[in-house]
C-alpha cells in the first residue's frame, strides 16, 4: 500500500513562526489557550466587536498571523472574529492530521460557547481551502444559523488527481477531507465563494460542492479570482456579501 506519509507534505504546510500581529492592524484582541477535544493545547486570538462572531478555520499553509489582514477586514464589518492555530501549527502543540483538525475546530467552537458564553445562533464557521474541509465536518455535527466555505474542494483526492495527472494515487486518499459526501448531510444555511480562475482547488470542485449542499444555499463566482488572491479579487465587495448572507442567510 501507498505511504501516506510520504503525502503529508503535499498536505499540510505549517509555520510555527508568528509574523503579523492583530495590533499592527489596531485590533483590540486577547491571547487565548485552550484545549482541542481531545486536549491538544491550541493558541488563538479572540477579537471580539459585533453581535455575529466568525470562527476562522484558515486553510493549510502559514498560521493565523498570515491571515490578520482578512481578520481585520471582517472587524471592520462588524464581526468579531476567533482566528485559531491548528496542532502543529503557529504556538498551538502537536502535530497536524485530518482527525486532529477536526477536533482542533470543535475545541474552538467549545471555547467560545462554553468558555465565552457565545450563543450557538451567533457563531458563524467560515472556511478558506482546507478550512473549508474542517467546517463541513464541523457542520455535520452542529447546527448554526450560516456558514462559510471559500476556495473550498470536494475532496483532497480530487486535488491530487488535479494536480499530478500522471501519478498514480492510492484509492485509500479518497477518503480524507471528503467534503462532497458529507455536505450533503449539513442543513445549515451555506454560502460557497469560489474563485473561477482557481488553480489548485478547479472552480468546478465549489460548483459540484454547491449542488450537492442542501437549500438554503448561494454560490458566489469571483471571477478572475485563483486560490491565493480571492480576497482581493473580491475586494470590499466580497466582504459586504458574507455579511448580507450571514444576517439573513434564508432570504436569499
Amino acid at each position: 500500500m501507498e505511504d501516506i506519509g510520504f503525502w503529508r507534505k503535499y498536505i499540510f504546510f505549517p509555520e510555527r513562526e508568528l509574523w503579523v500581529w492583530p495590533e499592527d492592524y489596531a485590533l483590540k484582541y486577547r491571547e487565548v489557550w485552550f484545549r482541542a477535544s481531545d486536549g491538544v493545547l491550541l493558541y488563538g486570538w479572540w477579537i471580539p466587536k459585533g453581535e455575529f462572531t466568525l470562527l476562522f478555520a484558515h486553510g493549510n499553509g502559514g498560521n493565523i498571523s498570515h491571515r490578520v489582514d482578512i481578520a481585520a477586514r471582517f472587524y471592520n464589518e462588524g464581526f468579531s472574529v476567533f482566528l485559531f492555530d491548528y496542532r502543529g501549527y503557529g504556538k498551538s502543540k502537536g502535530e497536524p492530521t485530518e482527525r486532529g483538525t477536526y477536533k482542533d475546530v470543535e475545541g474552538a467552537l467549545r471555547y467560545l460557547h462554553g468558555k465565552l458564553g457565545i450563543p450557538f445562533s451567533r457563531i458563524v464557521p467560515i472556511g478558506e481551502s482546507m478550512g473549508g474541509a474542517i467546517v463541513v465536518e464541523l457542520c455535520t455535527h452542529y447546527d448554526f444559523r450560516a456558514s462559510v466555505l471559500i476556495s473550498t474542494a470536494t475532496s483532497l483526492f480530487q486535488v491530487m488527481v488535479h494536480l499530478f495527472p500522471d501519478q498514480p494515487l492510492n484509492k485509500t486518499f479518497m477518503g480524507i477531507y471528503d467534503s462532497s459526501k458529507k455536505i450533503t448531510k449539513i442543513h445549515s444555511p451555506m454560502l460557497i465563494i469560489h474563485g473561477d480562475q482557481d488553480e489548485l482547488v478547479p472552480f468546478e470542485q465549489g460548483r459540484e460542492l454547491f449542488q450537492r449542499a442542501n437549500h438554503p444555499k448561494v454560490f458566489y463566482r469571483i471571477r478572475g479570482a485563483g486560490h491565493n488572491d480571492i480576497y482581493e479579487m473580491g475586494r470590499e465587495k466580497f466582504f459586504k456579501r458574507i455579511r448580507k448572507f450571514i444576517e439573513n442567510p434564508k432570504s436569499m
